[in-house]
């Protein structure tokens, strides 16, 4: 279901359905697409000098992980720890643990 279109493929499939030149069957069976594996995500925006930001990807890029993902687990850890919620997962203990250790911040 990942076919790929050409830009003209999809220019001539547009300006066919601007002209009415497309017609429909309600009785043909579709599969939709598979439902995501996980929640839908809400942009937050925040704003950092940028040796912070430097510093953020450069830890993502050392544990192999995209920094936005690197981020998340960073506020979940920080609201996790402000609530004295236990509940965090397994993966993001590991990487806190090998991010700590790797920087010098370990006991």
């Amino acid at each position: 279901m990942s076919q790929q279109y050409s830009d003209e493929q999809i220019s001539a499939a547009a300006a066919a359905f601007a002209a009415g030149d497309v017609t429909y069957h309600e009785g043909v069976r579709v599969s939709l697409p598979p439902a995501p594996e996980t929640e839908p995500m809400v942009p937050l925006g925040i704003r950092v000098p940028p040796v912070l930001a430097q510093r953020v990807r450069a830890a993502a890029d050392q544990a192999g992980i995209p920094y936005s993902q690197l981020i998340r687990e960073w506020i979940e850890l920080g609201l996790t720890d402000m609530a004295g919620d236990l509940t965090v997962s397994v993966a993001v203990l590991r990487r806190a643990i090998a991010h700590a250790a790797q920087s010098g911040h370990a006991a």
